[in-house]
């Protein structure tokens, strides 16, 4: 028999001991190290019966969760839900056979608890399958636990199917959150009724006429009904529905659509002698319109009874809006919920990646007159190059974060999968290749290795000198299993693998480099400024590097940083010159392939990188990781900004002097209107640790949520439905 181990707690992260066992959460993302007991290097694998006497204090909600990095890092495949009741926890867990580290959450947000010890009892094959068997005669009522029960029990189902239950039953597996449960527990309360609604529509200043527009076309009857049966359940009645009929073949469409424009007088129709296709056939609809607002509608797609309801009440709370959307997601033919799309506030070059704003989407009558309808040039992409094309004129959009559109999933469809119809890639193209001729000059557009996901790129003006400033301490570590000189090993991948020919380097050290390091800036023409001052302060470093840098451009970059893709300056110096960026930053890897920066989201006044830790071609929620995309911050491992916004804002706050002081450099820009962008074309790698803690010094992030707490109450990029640290785009399992 083995006997239990009691292992050590190390409260890393936003845990403050009150008492001896007694602890207090003070972010939302506070967590343990368990450590092996004193002697041992590190865990065992196999199975495993954790136990430990977790236990809330007060209205604390705790939702204990297992990390086990196996090697590669904590990450959500390897986080296991720990069961608790009133005696603690008391869980059988299997752990790959090689473990690194092992993490406790106890909860996901502030609150006190009581933990005074974390014990592991390694079983054993034998000693799990008694374990096993034990937990799951114990689920039994206690009439059935008697040996003539559990005899009959066996000849109803095989020893093997039986075995499989006993597994499944004593092993705790990552649950993926629920989109049902979050219909259930954030929806459905928050939705009003019609009656509410009418109610509140009463005291509106404003409730101007919305006209639909729908181009129909050979329809499926139960689709088009019920289609049409979402419009007229909308609790917002100053609404009219501009349906035109494609030329459909099918003998069941225009006797319907008349049927329908007989029971409500809101329903106009338009039946095309020739099939126009759905360019065609949306400008006569839209012909139809003579609301001051638009909107457009799929005709197999529903929307819920609230949508123009939504749009209309925030339009009351400021008329001046040109551009309203909302979330999405996407309804199976036996009526399942499934795959939602929750977006982030306006981001005009994440637009520019994929058409993200879609559905539902409102449009002004009189921007609409001045762009002109759909080209027929662009069928198939036509919402979207009309949506590039309309967001060109407007100054104040609003996103709202609610679900208002059920995208239909029928095989063949664009809502099953973009490239079911590969005409749609090409229209698309041709929508933005126009877009960048009209906004600069085109370099080029590509489809990404993801359907629906896309590569523009502007012609970059001019040549300016780009200067990448470089702090550096001139250390040695192990890439690809040899010690390497990082700062040499950078400045020859600069040199050797960029593109770009206008650069100057400027490298910031202690003035303590060894001769084999000078030699290499010595060989790849590397100015060199030394840091005197008493203590380490990278921000002042940077700044004073920026303060030596001649470059209409700064580049502030790790030493740690090796380039994979030549044209990574050309790809983020375009997204700077577009007028509005302030920042930009790139994708950087691990020396494994995996993510190390894809974008910075901040939650809890607590910034992190967004899906650190996934695979390297991991295609993000809805293209975040591989297409363009803005965000409130970019790291500073690798960071471009015009060398005039950086002088204007002071540099980086030197009161940050080891963390956040490129957030905030960020926050600033983004907080005088500048926007900041991901540059998803742009590729390098950063050789940090994939494992290192990340450590934050507590004054440090004091200081950052006495600036910015009360300023970003929520980030307007990441949905606060997700899960917050780590930000995965993934709905909270905590929650959901």
């Amino acid at each position: 028999m083995s006997r239990p181990v009691r292992c050590r707690l190390d409260p890393v992260h936003q845990i403050v001991a009150d008492a001896p066992g007694v602890w207090r959460a003070v972010g939302s993302d506070p967590y343990f190290s368990i450590l092996p007991p004193e002697g041992r290097r590190r865990h065992r694998g196999g199975w495993v019966r954790i136990r430990a006497d977790l236990a809330p204090m007060g209205r604390t909600k705790l939702v204990p969760l297992l990390y086990i990095d196996d090697g590669k890092g904590f990450r959500e495949a390897l986080t296991i839900p720990l069961e608790r009741d009133e005696a603690g926890i008391d869980n059988l867990v299997r752990l790959p056979r090689r473990v690194r580290g092992l993490r406790l959450d106890p909860l996901s947000g502030a609150g006190g608890f009581t933990l005074g010890a974390i014990t592991l009892d390694h079983l054993g094959a034998l000693g799990a399958y008694v374990e096993i068997a034990r937990r799951l005669v114990a689920q039994l009522p206690p009439g059935e636990r008697a040996l003539p029960r559990l005899t009959r029990l066996l000849r109803t189902r095989s020893p093997v199917a039986l075995w499989r239950a006993f597994l499944a039953s004593a092993r705790p597996r990552p649950v993926p959150a629920s989109y049902a449960a979050w219909i259930d527990a954030v929806e459905t309360p928050a939705r009003p009724s019609v009656e509410a609604m009418r109610r509140a529509i009463a005291g509106f200043a404003l409730t101007p006429r919305i006209s639909i527009v729908m181009p129909v076309y050979d329809t499926p009857k139960q689709w088009l009904e019920a289609a049409v049966a979402s419009v007229r359940a909308q609790g917002y009645e100053n609404w009219e529905l501009c349906l035109c009929d494609d030329n459909s073949p099918a003998p069941h469409v225009w006797p319907m659509l008349q049927a329908f424009a007989a029971t409500d007088r809101r329903i106009k129709l338009h039946r095309r002698t020739t099939n126009g296709r759905i360019s065609a056939a949306s400008n006569d609809a839209m012909a139809l319109a003579t609301g001051a607002y638009m909107t457009l509608m799929d005709h197999d797609d529903a929307i819920p009874d609230n949508a123009l309801y939504e749009f209309v009440r925030v339009l009351n709370e400021d008329p001046t809006v040109d551009f309203i959307y909302s979330d999405e997601d996407k309804i199976s033919v036996e009526g399942q919920r499934y795959d939602p799309f929750f977006k982030p506030d306006w981001s005009p070059e994440a637009l520019e990646a994929c058409m993200y704003t879609a559905h539902l989407a409102l449009y002004r009558m009189d921007i609409v007159a001045r762009i002109g309808g759909f080209r027929d040039a662009c069928n198939g992409a036509q919402d979207y190059d009309f949506a590039l094309r309309y967001t060109e004129h407007v100054r104040n959009v609003r996103h709202v974060p609610k679900v208002l559109y059920h995208w239909r999933a029928i095989p063949g469809s664009t809502a099953q999968a973009m490239d079911n119809k590969d005409y749609v890639i090409a229209a698309a193209v041709r929508g933005l290749e126009d877009r960048a001729r009209r906004t600069g000059t085109l370099d080029f557009v590509r489809p990404s290795p993801y359907a629906g996901c896309f590569f523009l790129r502007r012609r970059i003006v001019g040549a300016p000198r780009v200067s990448i400033v470089i702090p550096s301490a001139g250390r040695d570590s192990l890439v690809g299993g040899r010690s390497v000189d990082l700062l040499a090993a950078c400045l020859a991948s600069l040199r050797e693998k960029s593109t770009y020919a206008n650069i100057e380097i400027v490298v910031v050290d202690n003035g303590d480099l060894r001769p084999a390091t000078l030699a290499a800036l010595e060989r790849h023409a590397a100015n060199r400024i030394t840091y005197s001052a008493p203590g380490f302060n990278v921000a002042a470093k940077m700044n004073l590097g920026a303060a030596g840098a001649t470059g209409e451009i700064l580049v502030f970059l790790n030493d740690d940083i090796m380039v994979i893709t030549p044209d990574w300056i050309e790809a983020m110096l375009a997204l700077l010159q577009i007028e509005g960026v302030g920042a930009v930053g790139p994708k950087l890897l691990f020396e494994t392939g995996e993510i190390q920066h894809a974008g910075v989201s901040i939650v809890d006044a607590t910034p992190d990188h967004v899906r650190r830790g996934y695979p390297g071609d991991d295609p993000g929620h809805f293209f975040s990781t591989v297409g363009n995309r803005n965000y409130l911050a970019v790291t500073g491992a690798c960071l471009m900004v015009r060398a005039a916004d950086f002088r204007s804002l002071g540099g980086f706050d030197e009161a940050y002097a080891v963390n956040y002081n490129d957030i905030d450099l960020c926050l600033r820009l983004w907080d005088r209107g500048q926007r900041i962008v991901y540059c998803a074309q742009a590729e390098l790698y950063h050789y940090e640790s994939r494992n290192r803690a990340r450590t934050v010094d507590p004054a440090e992030h004091a200081r950052f949520r006495a600036r910015w707490a009360e300023r970003i109450p929520e980030d307007p990029f990441y949905s606060p439905w997700f899960e917050a640290l780590p930000p995965t785009f993934e709905l909270d399992p905590a929650r959901f």
